[in-house]
């Protein structure tokens, strides 16, 4: 068996799959990197509430009793069930799980991409700007297409506390084409955090399409204008476009309820590179756990087919406590119900901004070690 990523949702199948197959299989990690970043702290980071920690997948992969290759993987052989790697390697497998994560890219021209700890140097600098008078006015957008919004609410959050706190003569406005903020939490999700924004003088424009920087600020699809000295995004995120795998024109890949890949046999995708809308890590385990789980069942291991909704868990940072939310999603990603099930300590353990069921208990056990760019 072959899980090729080095995200949360690699690390997730590949300990679910031990722990469900035990010496049914052999496994092998392909990743393209040495450690598993924890890259939703770094909206934290210029703010001194934490930094991105790294955790070794060698260590990683040797708790699940498996093989780790540094090494990426350029193409599938369906057909031949193999891999073929950036090395020139070709890998034979049973059952492949490609957890290879989305491209980064910045969508709106003119703006600062903030993705993760590499952009932290260049927030700082815009945080000094605010300081020394010569950035008053700051926007945060979300761009079109697919994103994950939660960390541009963060750090918007977390800039207008330093305004507070500094007393700076600066403002916050935070645009995005969401009608209501953070709206995958549905109403109650919203509603509360419209609170928080509120709380801190954001101002928030919504059903908004951000189109690029202009001199005198952002300006919008179908006419208007941002007013805004600087602004910062997170970015758009598509599909990994993988050489011999099916995927739609944002190479995103189309999996079923057990994580299968469309009309490929012994493939599954997990994490953010699947068509499932909402991109977040604890979406992306609980991806892997149905892919470890049909695995495990066709090797004949003595696992029960689980179908639950999926459940959003996320911790947003910025408040002067922490709000942790939580909703049930169905298989477009929407929020079921009401939405949202808002506290202000962690209904989850371990605590975390990502929960797994694996994961989260794993990662707990581990000394991290400090994330380089």
């Amino acid at each position: 068996m072959i899980i090729a990523g080095g995200g949360f949702a690699a690390v997730e199948a590949l300990l679910a799959l031990r722990d469900l197959a035990q010496e049914r299989v052999t496994l092998e990690l392909i990743a393209n990197d040495h450690a598993l970043r924890y890259r939703p702290s770094a909206t934290g980071q210029p703010f001194g509430a934490g930094e991105v920690a790294a955790f070794p997948l060698d260590e990683l992969a040797e708790r699940a009793s498996a093989t780790f290759r540094r090494d990426a993987v350029n193409a599938v052989m369906p057909t031949q069930r193999a891999i073929r790697l950036a090395s020139g390697a070709v890998r034979r497998y049973d059952s492949l799980v490609l957890a290879l994560g989305a491209r980064r890219r910045a969508a709106i021209p003119g703006a600062l991409t903030f993705r993760d700890q590499r952009d932290v140097h260049h927030l700082a600098r815009i945080l000094d700007e605010l300081r020394d008078g010569t950035v008053r006015r700051v926007a945060f957008a979300a761009p079109l297409g697919v994103a994950w919004t939660l960390p541009l609410y963060e750090l918007a959050i977390m800039t207008a506390r330093l305004i507070e706190d500094e007393d700076l003569a600066a403002s916050v406005v935070l645009v995005t084409p969401e009608r209501r903020p953070l709206e995958v939490f549905g109403r109650a999700g919203s509603e509360i955090v419209g609170e928080v924004l509120a709380e801190h003088d954001i101002h928030l424009v919504g059903a908004a399409l951000p189109r690029a920087v202009r001199r005198h600020g952002l300006e919008l699809h179908y006419g208007g204008m941002v007013s805004a000295d600087r602004v910062i995004a997170v970015p758009q995120l598509a599909g990994p476009q993988l050489s011999g795998v099916p995927a739609d024109w944002n190479g995103f890949i189309a999996t079923d309820a057990d994580s299968r890949a469309i009309d490929l046999d012994g493939v599954y995708a997990a994490g953010d590179l699947t068509s499932f809308p909402v991109k977040q890590g604890g979406l992306a385990t609980q991806q892997a756990d149905a892919a470890a789980r049909a695995i495990a069942l066709a090797v004949g291991a003595p696992v029960t087919a689980q179908r639950a909704p999926y459940v959003l868990r996320a911790r947003l940072l910025g408040p002067e406590t922490p709000l942790f939310l939580r909703a049930e999603l169905d298989d477009l990603g929407m929020p079921l119900g009401d939405g949202a099930v808002i506290d202000d300590a962690s209904p989850w353990w371990p605590s975390g901004k990502v929960f797994g069921r694996y994961l989260s208990n794993c990662l707990a056990q581990l000394e991290p070690v400090h994330a380089a760019a």
